[in-house]
Order: structure tokens, then C-alpha cells, then sequence
């Protein structure tokens, strides 16, 4: 599973969200062999690769619990990237840990249509009630493939 550390905030990527990332990562390279420069540059996967890369590597590790990241009940643990270069009807949901500074990418949800049954809010609160993603830090990590950790098993701060 991908890990790497910015701004002090060791970043994993969930299952979930991986493999998406997997698939768009090899589309992109696909792409960048079948498409000229210019068509490259504007094609729509790779213009999210982009926005997800920077959303990641420079929004989110600014500060995961900014106030523009918050969510609600039964959401309040968790946090998400919207606008700031995604596309439009994207989210980008992610859990955050103040002690160990960890942040795990949980999914990337699509469409954000509200009221309708499939919109990306309805299913990650649905993934979140039935106890998808575990409440510890190291719950979430070993589901990620890290193995001992040696974070602490409190969930303060996140």
C-alpha cells in the first residue's frame, strides 16, 4: 500500500481508495502513450490524478482538521476534500490522527448528488455505520497492510 510523509503527516491509502487510485494511476499512463501533449494535458483522468495528488500532498497535510475538511454527525471523525481541484462531484474522504501524525485516504466518492440514493455522502455514512473503518489507528493500518505500527491504539484527537 502507498505510504509517504509530507509536512510531517505519514499518509496511507485504504484499500478502498486504493484501488481506485490503482486504476486512474495505470489509465494515466496508458494515456500518456495514446494521447498528443495537448490532449494529455486535458484529458479528464488525468486532470483528477492531478487535483488528487495535490489534494493530498499539499491541501490535506496543511492541516486535516481545518474547518473546511469538517464533516457532521455521524461523519465528525472523519474528514473530505471537496472543490480545491477536484472535479465538481468528487469527495475525497479521509481520517486523520493528531498522535501519531497520521492521515489514511479512505475512498474516493463520486457522485455527490443529494437526495439521491447512490450520492457519495449516503454511501460513506452507510460504510461508516456498519463499522467499515475501524475506530483505532491501528485498526485502520493493519487494514491498510501496515503491520505494527507501534501507533497508540487511542483514538484522541482524530
Amino acid at each position: 500500500m502507498p505510504t509517504f510523509s509530507i509536512n510531517e503527516w505519514q499518509i496511507f491509502f485504504h484499500p478502498l481508495f486504493n484501488q481506485k487510485w490503482v486504476k486512474l494511476r495505470d489509465r494515466v499512463r496508458i494515456l500518456k502513450n495514446e494521447l498528443t501533449q495537448e490532449e494529455f494535458i486535458f484529458h479528464a483522468d488525468v486532470k483528477l490524478l492531478k487535483a488528487l495528488n495535490i489534494g493530498i500532498k499539499e491541501k490535506i497535510t496543511q492541516d486535516p482538521f481545518a474547518s473546511n475538511f469538517v464533516l457532521q454527525k455521524p461523519l465528525q471523525k472523519y474528514g473530505r476534500l471537496k472543490k480545491m481541484g477536484l472535479p465538481e462531484r468528487y469527495r475525497l474522504f479521509f481520517r486523520a490522527f493528531k498522535e501519531p501524525r497520521i492521515v489514511i485516504i479512505l475512498w474516493l466518492g463520486f457522485p455527490r448528488k443529494e437526495g439521491d440514493k447512490n450520492d457519495c455522502y449516503q454511501f460513506f455514512t452507510r460504510k461508516v455505520i456498519n463499522g467499515d473503518f475501524p475506530d483505532t489507528v491501528n485498526n485502520l493500518l493493519a487494514e491498510c497492510g501496515v503491520e505494527n505500527s507501534g501507533a497508540d491504539q487511542q483514538d484522541e484527537n482524530s
